[in-house]
């Protein structure tokens, strides 16, 4: 009896995605392909990208998942029902951060609160980094607080996510100290 050695199944983004690695693209992916990008549906985009998404309560601070299903080989994301819309906005994208940048290394990822714990975690730093970039594109973000406004809670009402959102990407754009 002869056996038969398979190869173990690739954790590999679909062809249509393979070349989305940074956020800027998967916008214009998102844009390209007629998903509103102002401010971006993550929802849409989730979809689109295949993955199954469910919004369930959660314990804690959980946040969401991202798991690949053994059976199915499918991605499903799940989100925290329990959390303020723009808080699940953020988780989204986050997830979506999880699925471009490191679904080749990991078939699980399993998170906690993003910005407020202190994460020293290189993989969950890149999910964050990756969803701010995503929902507050740095282009809309300087033109947004150069012509609209520059409280935070006009701009965390125009991008749809937390003012603690908004005062991290100030940060990272180099707003530290401004009104933002």
């Amino acid at each position: 009896m002869a056996f038969i050695k398979r190869k173990p199944k690739e954790n590999r983004l679909p062809t249509e995605f393979e070349n989305l690695s940074t956020a800027t693209e998967v916008v214009q992916f998102a844009q390209d392909k007629g998903i509103e990008t102002s401010p971006l549906d993550v929802s849409a985009l989730t979809r689109l990208l295949g993955i199954k998404m469910r919004f369930e309560p959660m314990d804690g601070e959980d946040s969401g998942s991202l798991v690949k299903d053994k059976k199915s080989g499918e991605w499903v994301m799940k989100v925290n029902s329990l959390h303020h819309c723009n808080r699940q906005r953020f988780t989204i994208a986050h997830e979506l951060g999880h699925y471009i940048k490191h679904s080749m290394q990991s078939e699980s990822f399993n998170d906690k609160t993003f910005f407020r714990n202190g994460e020293t975690n290189r993989l969950e730093i890149e999910a964050n980094q990756f969803a701010a970039e995503l929902l507050m594109p740095a282009e809309i973000y300087h033109h947004f607080i150069k012509h609209n406004s520059q409280k935070v809670e006009d701009i965390a009402a125009h991008f749809q996510v937390s003012s603690m959102a908004v005062r991290i990407r100030a940060k990272q754009l180099g707003y530290e100290g401004h009104n933002v």
